[in-house]
């Protein structure tokens, strides 16, 4: 029961005396008017029952015979989340991270209380095609600054592959802050021909050569070889209270006794993470999948404990104790296409984890290396042959359904299923491109995919292609 059906009486005579009092009321035409006479006062509540207060707390019976206060609801859409909130007439939906609302952004000034700038939206300074780097500056202040979201510092680094680490951007250095044509165009124009500066857009000095089209740029991840022969040591330990280190973390580095390093220098993180997986039909390389973690940088070096100060620059994956560390440099593959001269069959192996499937856009290792004539840039089509729902039959009875179409009685047929896989023409299902070999094994990026992959897919280069 509600407050008005509680007090009815309260009601009917605060509503009778405001009716009064308003007719009653002088005017501006009548001066003279005698005053209004003062309402009725209001009966006082029966013991136990709250007082109400006129825009206060609402006061609800319960089915039990006690009374619920709660808070006022002038609106009860403002307990919803803003999203939830129905909008009418000129009112602005607030939700978004840009502000709205009733009134302008409040900008704080170093000299003043607060700045109300002339309109509602905060105003970010022209995007210039060209940013020359001052000291102090870092791809999240920039993208703070041009694009109003420092999260977006990624989409800096993407237009500017001359710049290796986002980490360090050096003064004089040249970004560009606007996109100016396709990829292919940002990272050169190919083919080998030089067509100067206006390529890459006004005031851009290319430092760097030009990248032939279909060019696949990656990030070293990691290889499939002997883990121990680039180890310097491993992290020992840390200053601060965590299992799990990532990048910012401060790390101590036990160092090997006949390794030296030096303040300054940046070692790389690494850690052994399994054998190749025995493949049928495929050779099990030597050597252990080994995954690049992150990169330390050194602060300090002890010669007489071998332990070094050094803090986590960058990390790819959590960092835990007992990870290697060695001079595995951190690198971008830079791998144009390189045709083949004769056909090498190899067959997929596994990725850096234990995927069960592998597509495009994806890592995956081969059983083929230079020592069987594989090149970075070679470009291999995975073929596979058959019935492909023939294949993934497992009983006999997965062929069995029921026909329909028999007339009164329902009769159970199996699909037949003529001829041989063997005897059924190949089809690509997917390209690879080579990013880096060892002896016996190689390292692949699926520039596409129709369906997924599997271990044991055989791959092959084409001549010419």
């Amino acid at each position: 029961m509600t407050f008005r059906r509680l007090f009815p009486t309260f009601v009917a005579v605060l509503a009778l005396g405001e009716s009064q009092g308003f007719a009653q009321a002088p005017g501006p035409t009548d001066p003279n008017a005698s005053p209004a006479p003062a309402p009725a006062p209001a009966p006082a509540p029966a013991p136990g029952v709250p007082t109400p207060v006129p825009g206060g707390p609402i006061v609800t019976q319960t089915p039990y015979g006690g009374y619920m206060i709660g808070p006022p609801m002038t609106d009860p859409n403002t307990l919803l989340p803003s999203s939830s909130q129905p909008k009418v007439g000129d009112q602005a939906d607030t939700f978004d991270f840009k502000g709205g609302g009733n009134g302008p952004t409040v900008v704080g000034n170093p000299n003043g209380a607060a700045v109300l700038p002339d309109s509602g939206e905060l105003r970010h300074p022209p995007i210039p095609p060209i940013h020359l780097v001052r000291h102090g500056d870092t791809l999240w202040d920039l993208s703070d600054t041009y694009y109003g979201n420092p999260w977006q510092w990624p989409r800096i680094w993407a237009m500017n592959p001359q710049v290796t680490n986002p980490h360090w951007i050096y003064p004089g250095d040249q970004l560009r802050m606007q996109p100016d044509g396709s990829v292919y165009d940002r990272l050169g124009a190919g083919e080998g021909k030089d067509n100067g500066a206006g390529a890459n857009g006004p005031g851009i000095v290319n430092r760097r050569q030009r990248l032939a089209r279909n060019t696949v740029v990656t990030r070293d991840q990691g290889y499939l070889g002997d883990p121990n022969r680039d180890t310097w040591g491993e992290v020992a330990g840390s200053s601060e209270e965590q299992m799990m280190l990532a990048e910012g973390n401060k790390v101590f580095v036990l160092l090997k006794p006949d390794k030296t390093a030096r303040p300054g220098e940046e070692l790389t993180v690494f850690r052994s993470l399994r054998r190749a997986d025995e493949v049928s039909g495929a050779r099990r390389p030597p050597g252990d999948i080994v995954r690049v973690l992150g990169t330390i940088k050194l602060d300090s070096v002890d010669s007489k404990t071998h332990i070094a100060h050094g803090v986590i620059t960058e990390s790819l994956d959590v960092i835990e104790r007992g990870a290697k560390v060695g001079p595995v440099r951190r690198r971008f593959d830079v791998v144009p296409p390189l045709k083949s001269d004769k056909v090498i069959t190899a067959r997929l192996l596994n990725s850096f984890y234990p995927h069960v499937y592998v597509a495009q856009n994806q890592l995956v290792f081969l059983d083929r290396g230079s020592q069987d004539g594989l090149r970075p840039g070679n470009r291999m089509v995975v073929l596979r042959r058959g019935d492909t729902w023939r294949q993934s039959l497992e009983a006999k009875m997965a062929r069995d359904h029921m026909d329909t179409d028999t007339g009164e009685v329902v009769t159970v047929v199996t699909t037949p299923l003529p001829g041989e896989d063997e005897d059924f023409p190949q089809e690509p299902v997917a390209e690879l491109r080579i990013l880096t070999t060892e002896a016996y094994s190689s390292l692949a990026f699926v520039v596409q995919s129709r369906r997924e992959l599997v271990p044991g897919d055989v791959a092959a280069t084409r001549p010419g292609m």
